[in-house]
Formats: C-alpha cells, sequence, structure tokens
C-alpha cells in the first residue's frame, strides 16, 4: 500500500605657498643667487614644510570622510541584514524543504458532495487511457469508493485528456472523459468511472461510442430516462467544455503526468505496485488510517 508520500590618492587642491622674496640687499651689494639655508633662523618658511602640513590634513580629512561613508552605508542597510553568517535556528532538526503552497483543482467531479467535517480532501488527475490510472483504479479503487461514501474523505476526480492528446493522437480520452461526465449529469459517475477501467482496451486502440454510450452505460447501472438523458448528453457533447475547462487547468498548473495523486493539496505518490504481475488491493481502514496519520 502507499506510504502516501530560494593611485592616485584623492587630489588635494593646495595652493603653494610663494618662494619668499629674497631679503634686501645691501648698498653696494649685489642681489645674493644662493638659497637661504634651512637653519638660517632669520629664513622663512620652507615652502616644501607648508606641502607637507597641508597634506597631512588633506589626509585627515579623506579619513574622516572615508569613516562617514562606511556609516552612512550601514545606516542606510536594510532592517535584519546581517553581515555575518545566518543565525541557526531554534530548532535542531535537519532543515527541510518546505511543502509547496497546497493546490486544489476548481474543475472536478465530487464523488460524494456530502462528507464529514474536516474530511481528507483526495484528488486524482486521471486519464481513461491511461494504463498507470487503471492500475491505481485496481489497487484503491474500491477503498477509496467506500471511504467517499462514507464521508471519511472527499474524493475528487479531475478527468484529463492528455494521453490522447499528446501520446496516442487519438480522440478516445476526450470522448471517454464526455461519456463520465455526462454520467455525472444523471447522478452515475464513479459506477460508470469504474466501468470505463474496467474495460480499458490496449494502449492506442481506444474506446467505441457503442462501449460508451450502450455498454459501460448498462454495466453503470444506467436506465430508463436517466440512460436517455446520458445518451443525449454524449451524442450532443454537452460536457466538453468542462472535459476542456479540466484539461487546460491541469496543463496551467504542471500537472504533466496521470495518476496524479493530492491529498489535502499536496502531491504525492501512491504505491502503484509496478513491479507485481497480480495487484494487491488497498484495505480501507489501513487507507483511512495511514491518511489520517500523515494528513489528518
Amino acid at each position: 500500500m502507499a506510504k502516501v508520500k530560494r593611485t592616485d590618492m584623492a587630489k588635494q587642491t593646495m595652493k603653494q605657498g610663494q618662494n619668499p622674496s629674497p631679503a634686501e640687499p645691501k648698498v653696494d651689494e649685489a642681489p645674493s643667487t644662493e638659497a637661504q639655508p634651512v637653519e638660517d633662523a632669520t629664513a622663512q618658511p620652507d615652502p616644501r614644510d607648508a606641502a607637507i602640513r597641508h597634506l597631512q590634513v588633506g589626509l585627515t580629512l579623506v579619513s574622516l570622510v572615508a569613516v562617514g561613508l562606511i556609516v552612512a552605508v550601514i545606516l542606510l542597510l536594510p532592517r535584519g541584514t546581517s553581515a555575518g553568517p545566518a543565525s541557526p535556528s531554534a530548532s535542531s532538526s535537519p532543515s527541510v524543504p518546505a511543502s509547496s503552497a497546497p493546490y486544489f483543482s476548481t474543475n472536478y467531479v465530487a464523488v460524494n458532495p456530502n462528507v464529514k467535517q474536516g474530511a481528507i480532501v483526495v484528488e486524482i488527475h486521471d486519464d481513461y487511457q491511461c494504463p498507470w490510472c487503471e492500475r491505481a483504479e485496481q489497487i484503491y479503487g474500491d477503498a477509496l469508493s467506500s471511504l467517499s461514501k462514507s464521508g471519511d474523505i472527499d474524493l475528487r476526480i479531475h478527468i484529463r485528456t492528455l494521453v490522447g492528446d499528446q501520446i496516442i493522437h487519438n480522440d478516445s480520452s476526450e470522448r471517454a472523459g464526455i461519456a463520465a461526465l455526462c454520467a455525472n449529469t444523471v447522478g452515475h459517475f464513479w459506477d460508470y468511472h469504474a466501468a470505463i477501467f474496467a474495460n480499458q482496451p490496449e494502449e492506442g486502440v481506444g474506446y467505441t461510442d457503442d462501449q460508451l454510450r450502450t455498454d459501460f452505460a448498462s454495466q453503470a447501472g444506467i436506465t430508463g430516462s436517466d440512460l436517455t438523458n446520458f445518451q443525449t448528453c454524449y451524442d450532443t457533447k454537452a460536457t466538453s467544455s468542462q472535459l476542456t475547462a479540466m484539461e487546460q487547468e491541469g496543463t496551467a498548473a504542471g500537472i504533466n503526468g496521470t495518476p496524479s495523486f493530492f491529498v489535502n493539496g499536496q502531491k504525492v505518490s501512491f504505491d502503484l505496485q509496478a513491479n507485481s504481475a497480480t495487484v494487491q488491493p488497498a484495505d480501507a481502514a489501513s487507507l483511512l488510517a495511514e491518511l489520517q496519520q500523515n494528513f489528518g
């Protein structure tokens, strides 16, 4: 049974001091062309000293500007941003990826609309030409039907046509889907749904109109005026737009495989006993206990 399983330094504008004028020459002396010695106490200050002082002041200003920019960047950081590694969570559990947001189809057949409060929602995307959908029906059909009738689960069937549309390239998935939805209009959906899968032909063969409008209807117990209404619905393809809406919704949601199972909006895997030549039908009580344990 199933285990329903994100350089150059800053240029400094510096006004150079003009060279001091040479001392006035003594009378009758020619002006001296020699530079004044630096140790001469009476000489004017060396221009290079002034330049050095200006440079030191400039560097100090540059440092202050840099500090100011750092402070500004820190103040502008978004709240909660940390420059260090993220703090560990309070839980010591291993990190587990968050589950995706629950997904519930809006176009589906409710097998039994009258369910218990808080019933677990089980939705299946089915294609009537899909062999694995038929296998899922063999294993889980009776158990799901029982749990649906008791109201313990809200069983929803989302009919798809992608096998016929994209793989086999025939209209058999579409016609079978239209027929199943017509059976729903006369209150016999689940029995008709089961009859289709019970008679699924080899892949690619498809269903005949006689099977869909007569044989399966008889097996599903559709008689009298219900049969007339069912066959009129099938012949006029009255449920075609509903079926198209189901396929378009499933495709838009990225659900491109059948069968696809969702329990309370989360996609899960059901054990289809792929390596078993003979399937073992699921037990309704055990299946419900497992669903309640994992999703209740």
